[in-house]
């Protein structure tokens, strides 16, 4: 894979926890506890599958792509 593919990829990845973060906190109001429950998961889920399967291995590839360096 071509570094810059993956850069753009990371940043694409990465810029959706500003969606995310909005998405968890409209779930939040939701009045009815079950589906509350249901939705801030499902949601969950999509960060867990947008890190492990997209910014983990991406950042293995390539380290120096790391935000912490």
């Amino acid at each position: 894979m071509d570094k810059d593919v993956a850069k753009a990829l990371l940043s694409l990845s990465k810029s959706l926890d500003e969606t995310i973060t909005k998405m968890l906190e409209q779930a939040e109001k939701i009045g009815d506890e079950c589906i509350r429950v249901r939705f801030n998961k499902a949601i969950e889920d999509l960060m867990g599958y947008v890190a492990r399967d997209l910014i983990f291995p991406l950042e293995n590839i390539y380290p120096d792509l790391k935000d912490d360096n």
